[in-house]
């Protein structure tokens, strides 16, 4: 019995998986490109329908004299994921439908510290507006270990905060809570291999995100990229300069000394820099041409794109809980 279960989940993934580009398909297309057999396949793509994942259309193909077959595809807008922001000054939230189009956005703005009941407040409003939502992603400034934040500035009635598990537990929907620059990385995952640096500075310091080889890294416990506990000089970390509100400090040799250790670690073709404070302009190129070889240095690139990038990788990650939740 447990087996028989077990193929027919495994046989369901296969038709989701199969579907999941949105194409139209026949019932036999489906069983060749699955290698189900034509009854396996007919019996999961009509369980489908009657839930409403897949729906039938109007059309039929072809006129061959005989009886036309129908035609199916999955319907994108069968489930939906809720992906947050959480910032400095509020909460932004991004329903998507399974074919990553975006379905509302809306803010809400808070002043002071941003807590728990906050969130779930959030969370709970655009639920009863959303009820196809079946995937919640949540990006947050700090480190995260499997969905428990255990450090983040700014936030102190979020630290030490297992928001995942709270927010599973309220509302039984999947939930993913991540750090904002592993999120964004994941926004450039793609199938080329390929290593990318992404460094982020804002008002509570810098961090960091990598792509190497092609896969984003995100250390053993959600650590990687917390460049802010790095010493700055032999009194100060540059989390405490970017504490301080950068008092007094040269942001091109700040910047500088951090593009210099990402690159002698990461060795990136591309290091992208990101910025959420006012800074005057510099060339980090030419700085890092102080100390290091000339053929490592990466093409740098200064991106004005922070919260589109952060925001694609969270709708990414969204869509992929979103399909797995469906399995």
């Amino acid at each position: 019995m447990a087996f028989s279960s077990i193929a027919k989940d495994f046989n369901k993934d296969s038709i989701v998986q199969a579907v999941s580009d949105f194409g139209i398909y026949t019932k036999q297309e489906l069983s060749k490109k699955t290698n189900l057999s034509f009854p396996t396949t007919g019996k999961i793509v009509d369980e489908l329908v009657s839930k409403g994942m897949i729906k039938i259309l109007h059309d039929k193909r072809g006129d061959t004299g005989g009886r036309k077959a129908y035609v199916y595809q999955l319907d994108k807008e069968y489930a939906y994921s809720l992906c947050i922001i959480v910032a400095q000054g509020g909460l932004k939230a991004f329903v998507i439908n399974m074919d990553n189009e975006n379905k509302s956005h809306e803010e809400k703005p808070i002043e002071g510290n941003i807590s728990v009941p906050d969130i779930l407040e959030f969370l709970q409003v655009t639920l009863v507006h959303f009820p196809q939502i079946r995937s919640i992603v949540i990006g947050v400034p700090g480190a995260v270990h499997k969905g428990k934040i255990f450090l983040i500035d700014g936030f102190p009635e979020l630290q030490n905060c297992d928001l995942q598990q709270i927010i599973a537990d309220k509302f039984s929907i999947p939930v993913l809570v991540l750090n904002n620059m592993n999120a964004l990385i994941e926004g450039f995952g793609d199938d080329r291999i390929e290593n990318i640096a992404c460094i982020h500075i804002g008002e509570k310091g810098p961090g960091c995100s990598c792509l190497v080889n092609g896969a984003p890294v995100s250390g053993f416990c959600g650590f990687q990229g917390e460049l802010g506990f790095s010493p700055y000089d032999e009194k100060r970390t540059f989390r405490e300069i970017a504490l301080n509100g950068y008092q007094n400090m040269e942001m091109e040799q700040y910047i500088g000394r951090i593009a210099v250790q990402l690159i002698t670690l990461v060795n990136p073709e591309k290091l992208m820099l990101y910025f959420s404070i006012d800074v005057d302009s510099f060339d980090i190129e030419s700085y890092c041409r102080r100390y290091l070889p000339v053929e490592v240095i990466p093409q740098i690139l200064y991106q004005d794109s922070y919260e589109a990038d952060y925001i694609t990788g969270l709708t990414k990650m969204g869509i992929q809980l979103l399909f797995a939740s469906l399995r």
